[in-house]
């Protein structure tokens, strides 16, 4: 953002802030020129007024100022990206028929819609494999190319077997997927899985999923004193510790022990940061705020973790990891931890939110083998799903 602002020669970052989103969001879509839609921060805006139309017609301009120096090999002002690079060479609209003759594009639900459209104006045979209730990305802006408008007369073949589990965890996950209106049925044709509420105390590794990163610390920060070696999926540095440790300095007024400094010019101080969290319920500020308040000794706790943290699997007794970053993955004994905290099931939800949290539910179910822990959500959606105690009852 600081070459962005130096470019345009503003100390303006909300500016500045406006036209990298905007940028990406040009470079990620499949459109050759950069327009209106492309300016992130008023899309949910109905109408625009007079001074909002103004500001987003600077910034639409010196965006395109700022790809006109990127994409110009003689101006080293702007740094090109990995973005840039396929966006230009997208947009070149290359025909790839002159070497290929099929081309194959995996993980086709959650595809950038860049390379979605750099597949679909292909003359040749096109195969898009995927599995649309895996889609987690669309925040990200992600798009479903099953779905899209160039693949509504293809041939359909469906992968509806599973061998990793076994008909127990098949049925939560028919149940999940039943509420997204999906009709034809995962089978589980592994071994038997068991459903349980807990995992067993004796087990030699187990794996925890979770909603959100903090929720994936605060599990650590409970099991590190179990004296569990833990294998973060990832690493251990990519679940933002040192945020979490700059939010505790925050909210005891040692701002000098802050390293990110954003934090302080974003907030107040530590109670502005709270009354945020609350007005919008964001579920990673109110779990931060929840693990200082429980940890008042938390940077020491947080170098125990550091302490405990192995690379590899072989050698933890835990392995930790989204639910985002598990999908792919496999082990014998999972757990879904409770810190899935929207209701996907509730009437005051949109019908995209909904589906991204039951897709959600849904990669981290099936990640099984052996024994799958649900969590009090999944719990609840099955009862919702058949008003009958004895489904919960069959849960051990």
């Amino acid at each position: 953002m600081t070459d962005i602002a130096r470019t345009i020669n503003t100390q303006d970052w909300e500016l500045a802030k406006d036209i990298v989103s905007t940028l990406n969001a040009f470079m990620a879509s499949k459109d050759l020129e950069l327009q209106e839609g492309h300016f992130v921060r008023f899309q949910n805006h109905r109408t625009l007024t007079s001074v909002q139309q103004q500001y987003m017609s600077k910034a639409l301009n010196l965006t395109r100022d700022v790809w006109e120096k990127m994409v110009n090999i003689q101006d080293r002002s702007v740094s090109m990206t990995h973005d840039g690079y396929l966006k230009l060479y997208q947009m070149s609209q290359p025909d790839l028929s002159q070497r290929f003759g099929a081309i194959l594009l995996d993980e086709g639900q959650d595809v950038n819609p860049v390379i979605a459209n750099l597949v679909q104006i292909q003359k040749i045979t096109q195969v898009t494999v995927g599995d649309r209730h895996q889609q987690l990305y669309r925040f990200r802006g992600a798009v479903d190319a099953l779905n899209s408008p160039s693949m509504r007369d293809a041939e359909k073949h469906f992968l509806t077997q599973s061998f990793r589990f076994g008909p127990a965890v098949a049925y939560v996950a028919n149940v999940i997927l039943s509420f997204k209106g999906e009709t034809i049925p995962l089978q589980g044709l592994g071994q038997p899985t068991l459903v349980k509420r807990a995992l067993p105390d004796d087990l030699p590794h187990r794996t925890y999923l979770h909603r959100t990163v903090s929720g994936v610390i605060e599990n650590a920060l409970r099991l590190v004193n179990q004296n569990h070696r833990m294998q973060w999926i990832g690493g251990i540095d990519s679940y933002s510790l040192r945020d979490l440790e700059d939010l505790f300095y925050f909210s005891r007024a040692m701002n000098d022990q802050v390293q990110q400094r954003k934090l302080l010019t974003d907030y107040a101080d530590y109670d502005q940061y709270v009354a945020i969290a609350k007005a919008t319920q964001d579920p990673e500020m109110l779990r931060s705020i929840k693990i200082i308040e429980n940890y008042p000794d938390l940077p020491q706790r947080i170098e125990q973790l550091r302490g405990a943290s192995v690379t590899s699997e072989l050698d933890a007794t835990v392995t930790l990891s989204t639910a985002h970053r598990a999908k792919g993955l496999e082990w014998d004994f999972v757990g879904l931890y409770d810190d899935f905290s929207a209701d996907p099931l509730s009437p005051d939800i949109d019908a995209g939110k909904r589906d991204d949290e039951l897709n959600l539910l849904y990669v981290g179910v099936t990640r099984a083998m052996k024994i799958l822990a649900v969590n009090s959500l999944v719990i609840d959606i099955l009862q919702r799903f058949k008003d009958n105690r004895s489904v919960i009852a069959s849960i051990a």
